[in-house]
């Protein structure tokens, strides 16, 4: 693949022509058709790719669970030499370290009676150096949400580049995603990741705990892409971050250690708005006023980009709540989503009061959805 192309793939080991699979997290009763449809028993590792600064291959994978033991048996190979390969484990996915000196252009695990292998590409961190950079993961998003996402952020908090992870995507392709993008003055890149996104776990403690996939990903982009980046803006298609004074690029740029964690607020569409629905209908406040999970802008060169990246905190900080800022936030647009996690969201009741400071900015910025600069 040409590896200065705006469409990059992952480089996938399976375990799918091999004897061995993941044991499930779910209890049996919690399985049903969703979770046997999203749990991924047979990725060993979703990408592995070389870092010249480092001198070592890193590899990004799912919690191994039972399938530690087979890896910590079999001769790991890095273009058919041996290799030490160094696994640290966070909550829903795993880094490994391999030293490398040089590229290797293959990864190969040999178990007894079973043998992975995939290739390793390299790190991409150039189309992002010293910029701000909108981080997105999703799947089957309409195109002009994906484009109005890309176009509010980089007129209003000055946003100069997209790194895009598309999860399998069957209603456009990668080399489409791009083009949408680049259309509103955004550099563009596309990371094509079509892997089992994971399920919710019903009746346990904590449902999201077998979603490898995310975490993991958010991860791949802070090490392979997105490490050199001024910072780093962590939000869905579905949120238009605001703020007061300053960017939160700029705010997380002058934290003491690049954080800058914010939180949302839902917004309806107005009554009289016709389907397709996007972002520039929704200013209604909703009947019940809830707030959403954290998100967060980094700066990847400070402090906070040595903490693994987890879609509403940094893992393992401690004292998170203590860094959420007032000035800064997101409005979640409950229209804009294709239905996949609840369709309860798509017909939220309105309250009928109109924000309409958002309503003014929403058309100023968005207009009648021409990426007009």
């Amino acid at each position: 693949m040409d590896e200065t192309a705006p469409v990059t793939e992952l480089n996938p080991a399976g375990l799918s022509a091999t004897p061995l699979r993941r044991d499930d997290m779910a209890p049996p009763e919690a399985r049903d058709a969703r979770y046997e449809a999203n749990y991924d028993r047979t990725t060993l590792w979703y990408d592995a790719f070389w870092r010249e600064d480092r001198g070592e291959v890193t590899v990004i994978a799912p919690l191994l669970l039972n399938l530690a033991r087979p890896l910590s048996q079999a001769r790991v190979l890095l273009d058919g030499r041996p290799a030490r390969l160094r696994r640290r484990r966070f909550q829903r996915h795993e880094i490994w370290r391999l030293p490398a000196p040089a590229r290797p252009e293959r990864m190969r695990v040999e178990g007894e009676g079973w043998a992975v292998e995939a290739a390793v590409g390299r790190a991409r961190p150039e189309p992002f150096a010293g910029r701000n950079v909108l981080l997105t993961i999703s799947r089957n998003n309409d195109l002009q949400w994906v484009r109005d996402h890309a176009l509010f952020h980089r007129k209003t908090q000055g946003a100069e580049a997209f790194l895009f992870i598309d999860n399998g995507s069957d209603a456009y392709a990668p080399g489409d995603i791009a083009r949408v993008i680049e259309e509103t003055g955004l550099a563009a890149h596309v990371v094509s990741a079509p892997v089992p996104y994971g399920p919710v776990i019903r009746g346990v403690s904590n449902p999201h705990r077998a979603k490898f996939f995310r975490p993991a990903m958010m991860n791949l982009a802070r090490l392979r892409y997105l490490y050199g980046a001024r910072a780093v803006l962590n939000s869905d298609i579905d949120e238009l971050v605001w703020s007061e004074g300053r960017s939160v690029f700029d705010m997380a740029v002058a934290h003491p250690i690049g954080f800058a964690p914010f939180r949302g607020r839902w917004r309806v569409p107005a009554p009289e708005a016709q389907p397709p629905l996007h972002h520039v209908d929704h200013f209604v406040l909703p009947e019940e006023e809830h707030a959403c999970p954290i998100k967060y802008a980094v700066a990847p060169g400070r402090l906070a980009g040595r903490f693994n990246w987890d879609v509403h905190r940094l893992e393992r900080l401690p004292f998170k709540h203590r860094f959420v800022r007032q000035e800064a936030g997101y409005w979640h647009c409950a229209a804009v989503s294709t239905g996949w996690k609840s369709s309860g969201r798509l017909t939220m009741p309105g309250s009928g009061r109109v924000d309409e400071a958002l309503r003014a900015l929403l058309r100023r910025v968005l207009g009648d959805g021409e990426a007009s600069s």
